[in-house]
């Protein structure tokens, strides 16, 4: 598909854009490859019909070295007035997979999208010039499939350049050529931004773009242009229209873009960004993700839920019953004390075991229930002092049993209520994610005197989500 370069219509752009992006001819645009270098040719180009400036000693190209290999950000910049040595950053990465098993993997979404987008956002902000107070930095990034490698780069080259502290805010433009089937656009980082919900939605209604607004970028597993920049607390917005195309797939191709949601999406960013970098009062909120601060709040909670087994110890008779299943949820709470720490859960707690039943000894096993609040607390060791690490604890636990019940015949046992023990604990934190090995042993009777001891021995593994 191609439209003449006199082509008036920004969605007829946007279209040849990313026809362009994702052509065979481009071969999948792999990282600092010749399919990239086309890709950073042409966006060189466009800058330059849009009245784009190169950013630094009269270049738009930004070479940097990574693992041995030379990849090159797009970086150009369009000069503002009043308050000029403040900047907006603009970015989206031109970068994809390139071939793999012999099939090229096109990237129409992932992110020929961002790459048209951030062209057609810059000729709207060009002609708008005149009204910005801010400068606006328009970034195209080399090499994020292999590690976000261009955009950390140009956050330490602008820190070293400008001074972080001028960039008053950073936008990424990440797979947003599916708004048609995705239904909304998907905003993550609004809470960085000082009375973010408010300025996001204006310009919304104006482009008819309906928002799905999220405070911080917090999933532990995928990350965006935003991270380096966000590290260094700059304010930060994630555009995207989500992962319902077939990104990573060779099936990701220009044919399936909706053009008509993706010029919706340009004029919202090019409002957006028009609007940041014309308000004196714009500024940061102060706040930054969980999951980009430099280390793991002092405080976190969260809820948590556990699977596992409890079995019946009987020293005496050197005994241990079978184990049955036991499951808890409920809140857990951790002070992040550098690599110190506390952990303290509350937990509603089902435990189980199975043992010989007192009037058929040799027949089926009979259960043994009981429902108690478990409080377990843990003295933490951390790896350090971020919000990805290994940890161990030591501590104790206290229950109150609410309710027990055996599954045939009861033995005139009384149950103590109140119990306790050791535990201990051994575990990951990913971002925002808790996984963990809960251990615990019960010291004194679960029963009253004269029954024979009988301590309880527990086991679980716990999955939890931090706030």
């Amino acid at each position: 598909m191609q439209f003449a370069a006199s082509a008036q219509s920004r969605s007829e752009r946007l279209a040849e854009y990313v026809y362009y992006f994702a052509s065979d001819s481009l071969h999948g645009r792999a990282a600092g490859g010749a399919g990239a270098i086309k890709a950073r040719d042409y966006i060189v180009e466009r800058y330059k019909e849009c009245g784009v400036k190169p950013f630094f000693n009269g270049d738009f190209l930004v070479h940097f070295q990574k693992k041995g290999n030379q990849y090159t950000d797009v970086v150009g910049l369009i000069e503002g007035n009043e308050l000029k040595d403040e900047y907006i950053v603009l970015g989206a990465h031109y970068d994809h997979l390139g071939i793999k098993h012999g099939k090229i993997y096109p990237g129409a979404d992932d992110n020929a999208s961002g790459s048209a987008a951030l062209i057609e956002v810059a000729r709207e902000l060009c002609a708008r010039q005149g009204d910005l107070k801010r400068s606006v930095i328009i970034a195209a990034f080399d090499a994020e499939e292999i590690g976000l490698y261009g955009s950390e780069y140009l956050a330490e080259f602008l820190d070293t350049v400008i001074g972080i502290e001028h960039i008053k805010l950073m936008m990424s433009i990440d797979m947003v050529g599916w708004y048609g089937k995705s239904g909304k656009l998907i905003m993550e980082g609004v809470a960085t931004i000082k009375d973010g919900k408010s300025l996001l939605k204006e310009p919304a209604e104006r482009n008819a773009i309906k928002l799905k607004l999220k405070d911080f970028e917090n999933s532990a597993f995928t990350a965006t242009d935003t991270e380096g920049f966000a590290k260094k607390q700059v304010p930060t917005l994630a555009v995207t229209t989500g992962l319902k195309s077939p990104y990573h797939k060779p099936e990701d191709k220009a044919d399936l873009i909706d053009y008509e949601g993706l010029d919706k999406v340009s004029g919202y960013i090019a409002d957006l960004a028009a609007i940041s970098a014309s308000d004196p009062a714009f500024a940061a909120s102060g706040k930054v993700a969980p999951k980009h601060l430099g280390k793991a709040p002092l405080f976190q909670g969260g809820v948590i839920g556990s699977l596992g087994s409890a079995s019946l110890h009987f020293p005496s008779a050197s005994m241990t019953s079978d184990a049955a299943m036991d499951y808890s949820g409920g809140l857990v709470g951790c002070l992040n004390m550098g690599m110190a720490g506390v952990q303290v859960q509350a937990l509603f707690e089902q435990a189980s075991s199975r043992f010989p039943a007192l009037d058929e000894p040799l027949g089926h096993p009979q259960t043994f229930s009981q429902r108690a609040l478990t409080v377990p607390a843990y003295l933490m060791i951390r790896s350090d002092s971020s919000s990805n690490v290994f940890f161990a604890g030591f501590g104790g636990y206290y229950s109150h049993v609410f309710s027990h019940s055996f599954s045939s015949t009861a033995p005139e046992w009384k149950l103590k209520p109140d119990q306790g023990g050791l535990a201990m604990v051994f575990g990951v934190q990913v971002g925002n994610i808790l996984m963990q090995w809960d251990m615990r042993w019960q010291l004194g009777s679960a029963f009253e005197a004269p029954q024979p001891v009988r301590m309880r021995k527990a086991s679980y593994i716990t999955l939890g989500w931090l706030f």
